[in-house]
């Protein structure tokens, strides 16, 4: 059988009303939890992954044997600075 339903007392009013509110805040504390984790996994998962793989891109691209000459070459400017600096020591 289902129990009848009855009138609440004044306590058992006031205890619903207190556990009402108790739920409600503990909802609201949830969501800002939410809404604070949904950039930290943003940065975590989308941006890392980004930079790890931009960097792993462009070191792959810097250490091409084409370019390895290029990028060994002294420029004329430091290869004058460094035989001024070694003038100045003799």
């Amino acid at each position: 059988p289902v129990p009848v339903a009855r009138k609440l007392s004044a306590r058992e009013q006031r205890d619903c009303e207190v556990i009402e509110r108790l739920i409600k805040s503990y909802f609201l504390i949830v969501r800002k939890n939410i809404q604070d984790s949904v950039p930290k996994a943003v940065m975590h998962f989308l941006v890392n992954h980004v930079k790890d793989s931009l960097q792993s891109e462009l070191v792959g691209q810097l250490y091409k044997p084409a370019l390895l000459d290029d990028l060994l070459t002294e420029s004329e400017d430091m290869a004058q600075r460094r035989n001024e600096a070694a003038d100045m020591l003799k």
